[in-house]
């Protein structure tokens, strides 16, 4: 109970000061996450060198510490994304990218993938497009459970519907995409077992989901990504839309896999520093293969 009357106390707080005022608190943190042995500087060096293994060890650092300064942006803009007015979050969006292709589907009444990873500000995606659009959200539940009414009504604050993973979930998106609408999802957590395929992500054997490409071909969505980079300095965001790469409504569960991951990498190496390198996105290993962390 004190945990969590202190975690609402820290995002209230953070939704007080500017975006400039929370950017420079995460240089400060992430630097010192950097210096300091840590859980998530341990998974994200892991990770780091497992994806650019190719590249020197100075530039892997440089991206280890940029990482942990940006990991500690999107904690302390929590509070921000889940408290301030909606109309005041989206002024923040000062760019689109690409969104006229998206439009164009759904103009034709075909509905449509928003797969958003752990790029940038991703919770800001999520309110952007249930705020335009008929948008329904895939959504986990959070470790904390006191947290999660709070954070329910702060992501459907804009009009998105969230839904659960499992069989009521898959449900309500087959109805959102037969009905033309927009379906927000994670691309990039590992699915549940039986879920999903090894697929290379930068190289590396990585546990991917198949079920974005099993609803496009059930459906004939759409698959677009969509990321949230941050501006420097608190001047914003900069939303960018993309197409998926071809094949990622395959039959071949391992093709169309391996074209979520090659879109991912599109998206990530737009700004590698803002993903989310600390998440465990090895934690699965194919058989006979040592474990990550």
């Amino acid at each position: 109970m004190m945990k969590n009357r202190l975690l609402k106390s820290v995002f209230w707080v953070t939704s007080k000061l500017p975006l400039a005022i929370l950017q420079l608190l995460g240089l400060i943190v992430g630097n010192l996450l950097y210096v300091f042995p840590n859980k998530a500087k341990r998974v994200a060096f892991i990770n780091i060198d497992l994806c650019f293994s190719g590249h020197s060890k100075t530039y892997r650092r440089q991206l280890l510490r940029k990482s942990l300064v940006q990991m500690s942006n999107s904690l302390l803009e929590l509070g921000p994304m889940w408290l301030w007015p909606k109309e005041k979050l989206l002024s923040q969006v000062k760019e689109v990218e690409g969104i006229e292709q998206l439009e164009a589907c759904l103009a034709n009444h075909r509905g449509l993938f928003a797969a958003t990873p752990h790029l940038g500000a991703w919770e800001l995606c999520g309110l952007f497009g249930s705020s335009r659009y008929q948008f329904t959200a895939m959504y986990r539940p959070p470790r904390v459970k006191a947290l999660e009414p709070w954070i329910i009504r702060a992501r459907e604050r804009a009009g998105a519907k969230l839904v659960d993973y499992g069989r009521p979930g898959i449900k309500a998106m087959i109805s959102a995409l037969q009905q033309g609408e927009v379906v927000g999802i994670l691309p990039d957590q590992e699915p549940r077992e039986s879920g999903g395929v090894f697929a290379p992500f930068f190289g590396v054997p990585a546990y991917t989901m198949t079920l974005i490409s099993k609803l496009a071909r059930k459906t004939n969505a759409a698959v677009f990504f969509a990321y949230m980079q941050r501006l420097p300095r608190g001047k914003g965001y900069r939303l960018v839309i993309r197409e998926a790469e071809p094949g990622i409504d395959s039959s071949d569960d391992s093709t169309a896999a391996t074209a979520l991951n090659r879109s991912l990498e599109k998206c990530i190496m737009d700004c590698p520093e803002q993903y989310l390198w600390a998440y465990r996105r090895f934690k699965q290993r194919p058989p006979g293969t040592m474990a990550a962390y």
